[in-house]
C-alpha cells in the first residue's frame, strides 16, 4: 500500500536551485567608475554581482564587474574556523553613472567637498563612505536539494546559513516551472565527506503561495507515482 503520510519525504541528488545571499561589506572607496571593498566571500573576477551602497538613509542598487580579488587575511567564524577575507575591485556597469552620481552628491563628505566639485563626474574622483550603514553585496549560490517535503526542505551547499536567516530561493521543479520562495534557515550542520566539507541546511517556507505550494504538491505527487 501506498504511504499516505501528508509530508512525504524523498532523498533527491537531481533536484537543484538556487539562492541569493546577501553579505555587508567593508567600503574602502567609490568612484564614479568603480568600487574598492572588504569581503568575507571570495569574488570570481569576471562575474557580475550586484552591491547596495547606502548613507545617512539613501541607498542605491549598482551591478558591478569584479576586476580584481585578493586574499588578504582572515578572522575567526561562527563555526570557530577561521573565514578568510579579501579585498576586491568592482567596475559599474555602464548606464550607471547617473544614479551614481546623484548618491555622491547626497553623502555628507562629497558635499562638504563645495558644489563646484559636486557637480562632476569625473572617473578619477574618488570619496569614502564612513558609515557602516546598507553596504551589502548580494550574490547567487547553487544549492542541490537531498530531501524534500510540502513544508520542509534539506539542501547541500558550499554555504554556512545561520538559523533563523531568510533567504530567498529559486528551486527548478523541471525544463518548464520554477518555484520562487522565501526560505527560513531551521538548522545547519558542517559535513565532511570524502576530502570534501559542505554544508547541509534545513530550511521552512511557510510563508509559499497557495499557487505555489500547489505547484509543489504537484511536484511531490509525481516524484511519488515514480516510486
Amino acid at each position: 500500500m501506498r504511504n499516505k503520510r501528508k509530508h512525504i519525504r524523498f532523498d533527491l541528488i537531481d533536484i537543484q536551485g538556487k539562492m541569493t545571499l546577501a553579505n555587508r561589506v567593508e567600503i574602502f572607496d567609490i568612484s564614479f567608475g568603480g568600487v574598492s571593498l572588504k569581503t568575507d566571500k571570495k569574488l570570481n573576477v569576471g562575474r557580475e554581482y550586484l552591491i547596495k551602497l547606502g548613507d545617512k538613509g539613501q541607498s542605491i542598487d549598482v551591478k558591478g564587474i569584479v576586476v580584481r580579488s585578493t586574499l588578504v587575511g582572515s578572522e575567526p567564524g561562527p563555526d570557530g574556523e577561521n573565514i578568510l577575507l579579501y579585498a576586491a575591485g568592482m567596475k559599474f556597469k555602464e548606464g550607471s553613472e547617473d544614479k551614481i552620481t546623484a548618491f555622491l552628491n547626497s553623502v555628507e563628505h562629497h558635499k562638504n567637498e563645495g558644489k563646484a566639485q559636486a557637480v562632476e563626474r569625473r572617473q578619477t574622483m574618488r570619496f569614502q563612505i564612513t558609515t557602516p550603514q546598507h553596504k551589502v553585496l548580494f550574490f547567487p549560490v547553487n544549492f542541490k536539494v537531498k530531501d524534500i517535503t510540502l513544508s520542509t526542505m534539506l539542501i547541500q551547499s558550499d554555504q554556512f546559513l545561520e538559523k533563523g536567516a531568510m533567504v530567498p530561493m529559486e528551486l527548478y521543479l523541471n525544463e518548464s516551472d520554477n518555484l520562487n520562495y522565501i526560505g527560513k534557515v531551521f538548522s545547519t550542520r558542517k559535513v565532511e565527506e570524502k576530502g570534501q566539507s559542505f554544508y547541509e541546511t534545513e530550511l521552512m517556507y511557510p510563508d509559499l503561495a497557495n499557487t505555489d505550494r500547489a505547484m509543489l504538491k504537484k511536484f511531490i505527487d509525481y516524484l511519488v507515482n515514480q516510486q
